[in-house]
């Protein structure tokens, strides 16, 4: 599995079939991370958010910017 970014959150999981290894990143685990309900995010938006939790690295995408996705998302629910 190759990692890319940070996880800061702590959202990288691993899936194992047999014997290949799959990493991603749960939404689950960010939603509980500390980015509150994401579960009602459309799709596309999903999508969106796990590219940046992907790509964390603190230079092109930071922990900041995935927080502020997920605070701008609160807002327009609210």
């Amino acid at each position: 599995m190759t990692v890319l970014g940070h996880d800061t959150l702590g959202t990288r999981r691993e899936l194992k079939i047999g014997d290949a290894v799959y990493g991603y990143y749960s939404l689950e685990a960010a939603s509980q991370g500390g980015l509150g309900d994401i579960s009602r995010l459309p799709y596309s938006l999903k999508i969106l958010l796990e590219n940046l939790l992907r790509h964390e690295d603190g230079k092109t995408v930071s922990v900041e910017d995935i927080q502020g996705m997920a605070g701008w998302l609160a807002e327009q629910r609210a």
